[in-house]
């Protein structure tokens, strides 16, 4: 019996809660949620260099290991409330992969090819991270009955305290939109 379980824990991801500094959502406190892999590095401080004329949401860029990345306020991004409870922010540096079509031939004649590229940016997020396992007792919840709009999640769930927000980075750091409904 111990084997059984060990091979179905084996199978999970790892995750990580990131807390939104944000005012509750149908009550519940918003949080963001990534596999552990796809954290690269959590930042206490990032140098910050603003961009004139940019979206609410776009905070800046900020320099990491040789690159340059874009930090986005994702409590902006979907237009929430801050609610000010935490006056420690935390920057982490997020990557996900988005999938490219390229075209290989000019005329058309031949087929496209998809092309998996690193996208990589900073998240300002609240002081509170937390890893461990996928929460198991949560239900699925459209992403417009929270108000946001359904392009910019890959998933949302809500648990007993929780709403967990799956965002489908490629998408928001391609946008020039917020993500809300409202």
């Amino acid at each position: 019996m111990r084997d059984k379980k060990k091979k179905s824990l084996k199978g999970q991801a790892k995750t990580v809660a990131l807390s939104l500094d944000a005012e509750q959502i149908k009550g519940r406190d918003p949080v963001l949620l990534f596999t552990a892999s796809q954290i690269d590095e959590v930042l206490a401080d990032a140098e910050v260099h603003p961009l004139p004329f940019a979206a609410n949401h776009l905070v800046g860029l900020c320099a990491w290991r040789e690159q340059v990345l874009p930090i986005i306020d994702l409590v902006a991004f979907f237009d929430l409330i801050p609610s000010q409870k935490d006056k420690n922010e935390r920057y982490v540096v997020v990557r996900t992969v988005d999938s490219t079509l390229l075209d290989t031939n000019k005329d058309n004649k031949e087929k496209q090819n998809t092309n998996k590229v690193v996208l990589r940016c900073v998240l300002k997020v609240s002081n509170q991270i937390i890893s461990g396992d996928i929460p198991t007792e949560c239900t699925a919840v459209f992403p417009k009955q929270a108000g946001f709009a359904p392009v910019f999640l890959k998933g949302l769930f809500q648990g007993e305290k929780k709403l967990f927000l799956l965002p489908d980075l490629a998408t928001i750091i391609h946008s020039d939109v917020q993500g809300s409904t409202t």
